[in-house]
């Protein structure tokens, strides 16, 4: 079995010289993006980035959606999320490389988009323990509430 193709190997490592050089983003944002590059080649058998057709994201992404992390369970929204968005972005650069531009379109790589439910589980903000802590105190801190307001009736809230 093919474990690499040299013609994508050449294109993805112009393209960690522009998010690194160009984009100047950290090493692990290049790690990040191409731990992403590997799984999509390796779901699609290596096959060149110029046969690229936005079916194979589609498929890609519903395949990725069932995948098993390390503990054996789905992977979350957010690392769905950030492959997603790592290959879109690698795609978007490749659509304007000479040699691709008339292979696909820039709007080929908008389908490695989660829905929009899932975009916002993924990036949505947690609260810490810390944060709930200090609710709390502020709360406490104001002492009693007014005459006739109960915080704990769920009727009166």
């Amino acid at each position: 079995m093919t474990s690499h193709n040299p013609n994508n190997e050449r294109m993805k490592r112009r393209y960690f010289a522009y998010v690194k050089e160009a984009k100047r983003h950290s090493e692990a944002t290049v790690d990040s993006a191409a731990k992403a590059l590997s799984r999509f080649e390796a779901d699609t058998r290596f096959r060149d980035f110029k046969a690229f057709h936005f079916e194979q994201a589609i498929a890609f992404k519903r395949r990725l959606a069932d995948q098993k992390s390390q503990a054996g369970r789905r992977l979350s929204k957010a690392t769905l999320h950030a492959t997603l968005a790592h290959l879109r972005r690698f795609f978007q650069w490749l659509a304007q490389q000479p040699g691709y531009r008339s292979r696909f379109r820039y709007s080929d790589a908008d389908y490695f988009n989660l829905s929009d439910n899932d975009t916002r589980v993924a990036t949505a903000r947690r609260e810490s323990a810390d944060a709930r802590h200090s609710h709390r105190n502020e709360r406490d801190r104001q002492g009693p509430p007014p005459a006739g307001i109960r915080h704990d009736d769920p009727d009166r809230a």
